[in-house]
């Protein structure tokens, strides 16, 4: 399988980001609604919203990779995560490619743009976790 290139990658995340803004903004109005305001600093309500800025978009990527390897945004741009051992993914090595993937992407995107010099077209968090995003032809 050939590997996905740089482009198609972000334009697949920036894709999914959009889906979860979307997600973060309704747990925050649902959590708004039940709360009957905004969350008071200290408080549970406070707690909940940390949890749901921090914890969506892994959560959201692991789910989808663990069940079809793409999330949305990869369905749209025709792009799969894989192992590339070829064994099924586990919940571990998406959670550590989530986390690498924000670690790449606070020293300026260099784990992206690593994309750009790897002959393989491998991300910092394709390599740390021994996966990476293939083109497919569905």
């Amino acid at each position: 399988m050939q590997a996905a290139g740089f482009l198609r990658r972000v334009l697949a995340l920036i894709y999914d980001s959009l889906v979860i803004v979307g997600i973060v903004l309704f747990l925050t109005l649902v959590l708004v609604f039940f709360n009957g305001s905004y969350a008071e600093s200290g408080s549970f309500a406070s707690f909940l919203q940390f949890f749901i800025l921090i914890f969506s978009g892994p959560i959201f990527y692991s789910y989808f990779w663990l069940n079809k390897g793409q999330t949305i945004g990869m369905q749209a741009w025709k792009i799969r995560l894989i192992s590339i051992n070829e064994t099924k993914l586990n919940a571990k090595q998406t959670f550590i490619r989530c986390l690498i993937s924000v670690i790449s992407f606070l020293f300026f995107g260099i784990g992206y743009f690593w994309i750009l010099y790897d002959k393989n077209n491998l991300s910092w968090s394709d390599i740390v976790t021994k996966t990476k995003i293939v083109k497919i032809d569905e």
